[in-house]
């Protein structure tokens, strides 16, 4: 059976996620990475007082990858388990 693989790979502000899925069954399974928020702030000093700040809020980032679905009646084999690598950064 041929080797599926997914990545995923986010970086936010030099804050990186990857996610790997390397499988052998028949179907593909969802992968998902899903941010519910993200908050980041710069604060500018000028002659020692704060100048700006800059805000920058993301919300529900998410990145799918959705499965197939079986045809009514098609038999599949979902009791394999599949092998995950989950990294954070390089």
């Amino acid at each position: 059976m041929a080797l599926q693989r997914d990545e995923i790979s986010i970086d936010i502000a030099g804050v990186s996620m990857k996610v790997s899925r390397f499988s052998t069954l028949s179907d593909a399974f969802e992968v998902t990475a899903v941010i519910p928020r993200v908050e980041l702030r710069v604060w500018r000093y000028k002659d020692g007082k704060l100048a700006e700040v800059e805000e920058k809020i993301l919300n529900s980032i998410t990145i799918a990858h959705s499965p197939r679905h079986p045809l009514a009646g098609e038999i599949t084999d979902h009791k394999k388990t599949p092998n995950w690598r989950i990294s954070f950064g390089q």
